[in-house]
């Protein structure tokens, strides 16, 4: 074998793996968002769309008003006959 023929091989093989490597990161970086993550990323609400929500079940009690997120839900107080009520809205609609 010659100097040079060793050379090119000891060349192909340190490249070869990062090569690989490389190009099944580039396959992947496109389907992030595709396939089951997509499935789990839901459509979330706005808050004055739970606030809607909250008003409609709390049944003509006084809006006092937000506490804002908690965990994934909207959190909105009302006042009916000096009784506080806290309503819970989940964001994921």
């Amino acid at each position: 074998m010659t100097r040079l023929s060793a050379i090119l091989l000891s060349a192909l093989i340190a490249v070869a793996p990062l090569s690989a490597a490389h190009a099944q990161d580039r396959g992947n970086r496109g389907d992030r968002n595709n396939g089951q993550s997509f499935e789990r990323q839901e459509r979330r609400i706005s808050e004055a769309e739970a606030q809607g929500i909250a008003q409609s079940r709390a049944r003509g009690a006084r809006f006092v008003g937000s506490l804002g997120m908690r965990g994934d839900s909207y959190v909105f107080r009302f006042e009916r006959d000096g009784q506080i009520i806290d309503i819970t809205v989940s964001s994921r609609g």
